[in-house]
């Protein structure tokens, strides 16, 4: 199965869509990736052709930014804080777009986006969890070598599974929380153990929707006889 190209065309803030432009998609200027609305959007439309095969995501966080924006007058007066911030993003919007044309052309479906804030996440379909790990790890490299500051990735694979368009926000909810909330973890087990993450991968394997499901509707339920 192969999917169309999303990166045809961007539209920038401020252009209205118009015709055939209406199904492009916004681009965050800074990092020049697909802004979070759009991103979002687009794979929540792509996921029922999409997860027949498995879905991956991967989303990184930048490491020790808030420090390292802080520390960065010492080597540079007139850059500090929020200017510091950004040039270290532009950095790592840069070297995702690299690798991802680099690594990701055989997949039959990729996308690579940012929250708006120093996260980087990234899709793919068509290849294996593993090689889409191996990927990463690579992506997490080039960082770690050319951006100010290293990322910490986790990533999964949603289990291939039919999927029906009214199931598909429930879907990527379930596979973004689950990356989301590793990632989270493990930026907090380094915080409490004192230091910064220095670009680390952290691998959930698979994540199978109905079992999620199951155990949403389970806590749901608990919540409703609890109230």
């Amino acid at each position: 199965m192969t999917i169309s190209a999303y990166q045809t065309k961007y539209l920038r803030a401020g252009e209205t869509p118009s015709g055939s432009e209406r199904d492009v998609l916004y681009c965050d200027p800074l990092t020049s990736l697909v802004a979070y609305p759009s991103f979002e959007q687009h794979l929540i439309r792509m996921l029922p052709a999409l997860a027949r095969d498995e879905v991956h995501i991967a989303i990184g966080d930048v490491d020790g930014l808030r420090d390292y924006v802080s520390q960065r007058r010492t080597a540079d007066p007139y850059s500090f804080g929020h200017l510091a911030g950004n040039a270290c993003m532009r950095a790592v919007g840069a070297v995702t777009s690299t690798w991802a044309a680099r690594e990701l052309q055989e997949a039959d479906f990729h996308i690579c986006g940012t929250f708006g804030g120093d996260e980087v996440i990234a899709a793919a379909a068509g290849i294996s969890h593993d090689a889409f790990a191996m990927k990463i790890h690579s992506l997490c490299d080039d960082i770690k070598t050319s951006s100010p500051r290293p990322c910490s990735f986790a990533l999964a694979t949603l289990e291939p599974c039919a999927l029906e368009p009214a199931d598909a926000r429930s879907a990527y909810r379930v596979l973004v929380s689950a990356v989301d909330a590793r990632l989270f973890s493990m930026k907090e087990d380094a915080k409490l153990a004192g230091r910064h993450l220095e670009g680390a991968v952290t691998d959930l394997g698979s994540v199978c929707l109905a079992d999620e499901l199951e155990l949403t509707a389970d806590l749901e339920l608990t919540a409703t006889i609890g109230g």
